[in-house]
């Protein structure tokens, strides 16, 4: 991570790496491309590139921006696919402007820190952040098991979009068919037979995906025990444990071991040589 002043005319050429990259502009004005699409960055905007994705930058005046290189595992990679597909958007929200403030002084206080602990909380902090951009910017960025989660038009007809967007905005709370049924005025029978219609799958299927999908976020992402992940995404915690290995075939635990060992922190550091790796 690097807080750092570019001079106008700056121009940092045409290149990609094999992590991945947030800029945030503070202030000035940054011209950039991103594959072969032009962008005009202005303070408050954010541009986030993908791994091995190409690009370029330069500034029109005098430019300060955070600089975020890191890794991430592969299930967060996909939670964010929406994030990464929009590249370059305004942050409105002053809460998480004020994050990526409190992000960069914590960065350059810690830089040479040496307590994994602290590295941990603070590359914890990057992807917490991330995720709450991914919310705030797409409409669906949550995934059932290995597909996309379908296209949910808010204003639809379709009544399995309206039920699965319910479940996706509200898989903490108790979800049922006759709660389902009060709430889209369709009998259960009914709300069976349309799901499995159009999805080959019941309703409560597609619950337990997107609660399991969450729960694994969770697992990699935080320090939280089992049991406060099972009622994070709505479960107990005797029957979260017995459904994650029926479907993940490993223990939950089992999971976030394997998941740490393939997570990397974030590298701090405030003089990051932009002529190796910019």
């Amino acid at each position: 991570m690097s807080g750092k002043d570019y001079a106008k005319e700056i121009i940092v050429p045409k290149h990609r790496h094999d992590f991945y990259q947030l800029q945030y502009l503070v202030s000035g004005s940054e011209n950039l491309i991103i594959g072969d699409k032009p962008f005009t960055m202005k303070p408050n905007y954010l541009s986030i590139f993908d791994s091995n994705e190409y690009h370029e930058y330069s500034f029109n005046k005098r430019s300060r921006i955070v600089d975020i290189k890191f890794n991430m595992v592969s299930d967060l990679r996909t939670l964010l696919d929406d994030l990464f597909n929009k590249s370059v958007f305004l942050v409105e929200d002053m809460m998480i402007r004020n994050k990526f403030s409190q992000l960069t002084d914590q960065g350059i206080y810690f830089q040479k820190s040496e307590d994994r602990q602290i590295l941990i909380n603070i590359d914890t902090q990057v992807k917490l952040i991330l995720l709450e951009l991914a919310h705030s910017t797409a409409p669906e960025p949550m995934l059932i098991s290995s597909e996309k989660c379908p296209d949910v038009d808010t204003d639809s007809n379709d009544p399995v979009a309206l039920m699965t967007q319910y479940m996706f905005d509200n898989y903490s709370e108790k979800i049922t068919l006759d709660i389902l049924s009060q709430k889209f005025h369709y009998s259960k029978s009914q709300i069976i037979n349309l799901f499995s219609d159009q999805k080959h799958q019941t309703p409560m299927y597609i619950l337990q995906k997107i609660r399991l999908q969450y729960a694994k976020q969770l697992l990699s992402e935080t320090g939280y025990s089992i049991g406060q992940i099972a009622n994070e995404v709505g479960f107990n915690n005797n029957y979260f444990t017995k459904l994650f290995l029926k479907y993940e075939k490993q223990l939950p635990s089992e999971y976030r071991t394997a998941k740490q060992k393939e997570s990397h922190e974030i590298i701090l550091n405030t003089s990051f040589d932009i002529t190796t790796q910019p």
